[in-house]
């Protein structure tokens, strides 16, 4: 065996495999700074859009355009008989099973010094599922202060968690919960820009209104049925209405709840 010429095509073998590797980083860290330059692109290009639409935006717009799937869940009822057993709470089952409303006896004082987190951690023993809920500044009252179940680290607005208060006071909670079931391939979703450039098109966000919060998360219709399917979401609030944005196809869904919370 020639060592000598072996030796020279192993070292052009492996300057050609460094090459490679090299353009690979090099593609990598071109299309990051693309995709960074068009968010910015975007962002400028609808601030702009929405000041010659007359249109006030008020919300921190999220950058991220994540990988999400539509994700099948179901709703088949709480687990009574472990909150039952429990002292200083009343219990009652809506919706076949599908949804709690609890009385606290007595009411337990609120600290006005704790954050939502503290306080769910505060309710933890009367509260099933506690620590899969985050609080939703926007749409938290004096009268309650409102979670949505989390899937990842996204909310999904069909499953509130209401904490009610009274006089400084909780006095009770009403809480919805889906299990997850399964969930569907991944693809990124639209950004928040093209969403949100999609309600003025459509005219559902008008001249002159305001746009008070841009959040991702999940959302689906309501069906006489086992199994529902949630589709990854923009959720915009704009002028005390809520429209929800499929992250996929940029089609509204419809809304929970377009009754506006005063705070």
């Amino acid at each position: 065996m020639d060592w000598s010429r072996a030796k020279t095509i192993l070292i052009w073998a492996f300057l050609f495999l460094d090459l490679f590797l090299g353009y690979q980083v090099y593609m990598l860290r071109t299309e990051q700074w693309q995709g960074a330059e068009a968010v910015q692109g975007s962002k400028w290009d609808i601030e702009l859009y929405l000041k010659q639409q007359h249109i006030a935006l008020q919300a921190e717009v999220p950058q991220e355009t994540p990988e999400m799937t539509y994700v099948n869940v179901e709703n088949y009822g709480f687990n009574a008989p472990a909150l039952q057993n429990v002292q200083g709470i009343k219990v009652t089952l809506e919706n076949d099973r599908s949804a709690i409303i609890a009385q606290l006896k007595p009411p337990i004082p609120l600290d006005k010094q704790s954050d939502p987190d503290d306080l769910l951690r505060q309710l933890n023993r009367f509260l099933l599922y506690a620590d899969q809920y985050r609080a939703d500044a926007y749409q938290t009252s004096r009268q309650r202060i409102r979670y949505w179940q989390l899937h990842g680290n996204y909310p999904i607005f069909n499953a509130p968690l209401d904490v009610l208060t009274d006089n400084n006071q909780i006095t009770g909670y009403t809480q919805t919960y889906f299990h997850i079931r399964s969930q569907g391939s991944a693809r990124g979703v639209i950004s928040a820009y093209t969403a949100l450039r999609s309600l003025v098109e459509k005219q559902t966000i008008l001249p002159g209104e305001r746009i008070e919060s841009v959040t991702l998360g999940y959302f689906g219709y309501h069906y006489d049925a086992d199994i529902q399917v949630l589709a990854p979401v923009w959720r915009v609030i704009h002028n005390g209405r809520t429209d929800y944005i499929n992250g996929f196809t940029g089609a509204i869904e419809r809304p929970l709840d377009t009754r506006k919370v005063t705070p």
